[in-house]
């Protein structure tokens, strides 16, 4: 067997994860059509969910678990009448409802209390751990464990689509990180007197990123063959889109890859900036420290590159 050539690159691809498809698996598709030798998401899909995945190579990599902390935001379909093992359309069916009564206005009453924060109690099919193990595996053999309510943000939620004929609504929501689609749906549903669970779920947003400009994996696939497949990449300073700028000169860039803080004005303390050189190269992030300060806080650029 021939041994691939892996090559450094650096960039973001927004990738269009298809159905039925695990998000660590989409990361090794991209990685080998790519032949990139780093690379990493940035806050896993459900293999039932499609849409938005940002995948981060080489350099941007370290840019990830900023990206895990942004708002996303989600399209989903849930049918009423019905709470599944999972949560969605690949579990049995755990307990049942009559959803003939229900009625657009009635589901769209219940917005408000879903607003803010809320808490949540996360799924046992999801990838949280207990005693090292993930909750799924353990509800795969049959056990159920306490998860305690985690407290989550849901900025907008709105009603898109009824149909009463089906059972069916789909809705939008722009929501914090650790939020979960399917648990949102189940209390949507609990609080009109029903049972729920997603059949369809689409993330669309995340962070500055949204899904007007996915690349699947077959027009990834064509590009490569035609040797065309970085023009999809994204700048890794993409990834830090609205957040404040500061530009240093290259003493100050040693500086600041050595670990050593740098003075700056007119930025408020305690805010996280992206941190660019003369040539508008994306060098790092830093924070601003109480003093005036940059603190660095991840580097992306080697000091021999500043």
């Amino acid at each position: 067997m021939t041994k691939v050539e892996r090559r450094d690159l650096d960039g973001i691809l927004l990738l269009d994860k298809p159905a039925g498809m695990s998000s660590n698996a989409a990361v090794q598709a991209v990685k080998r059509l790519l032949r990139a030798r780093k690379a990493g998401h940035t806050g896993s899909l459900d293999p039932l969910a499609t849409g938005l995945l940002p995948i981060c190579l080489g350099q941007a990599t370290k840019l990830s678990a900023y990206l895990l902390d942004t708002d996303k935001r989600y399209r989903a379909r849930a049918r009423l009448g019905a709470s599944t093992t999972t949560g969605d359309a690949e579990g049995e069916v755990s307990e049942t409802s009559d959803p003939a009564a229900i009625r657009r206005d009635r589901l769209e009453s219940a917005i408000p209390d879903l607003l803010g924060a809320i808490d949540q109690v996360p799924p046992m099919y999801s990838a949280l751990k207990r005693d090292g193990q993930p909750l799924y595996r353990l509800a795969r053999t049959g056990q159920t464990v306490a998860r305690a309510p985690r407290t989550v943000l849901i900025h907008e939620l709105r009603l898109l689509e009824f149909d009463a004929e089906r059972g069916e609504f789909e809705f939008e929501v722009r929501c914090s990180k650790g939020t979960y689609v399917r648990t949102l749906a189940e209390d949507w549903a609990a609080a009109v007197g029903q049972r729920a669970h997603l059949v369809a779920l689409r993330r669309i947003g995340l962070g500055s990123f949204t899904a007007q400009a996915l690349v699947t994996l077959e027009q990834l696939s064509l590009a490569a063959k035609a040797g065309e497949a970085e023009h999809f990449l994204l700048p890794a300073a993409a990834a830090l889109s609205g957040w404040p700028r500061v530009q240093v000169d290259a003493p100050a860039a040693r500086r600041l890859a050595q670990g050593q803080t740098v003075a700056v004005d007119g930025v408020e303390a305690g805010r996280g900036v992206a941190i660019f050189d003369r040539q508008e190269r994306l060098l790092g992030i830093a924070q601003v420290t109480a003093d005036g300060c940059l603190q660095p806080r991840r580097w992306l650029a080697p000091a021999s590159a500043a």
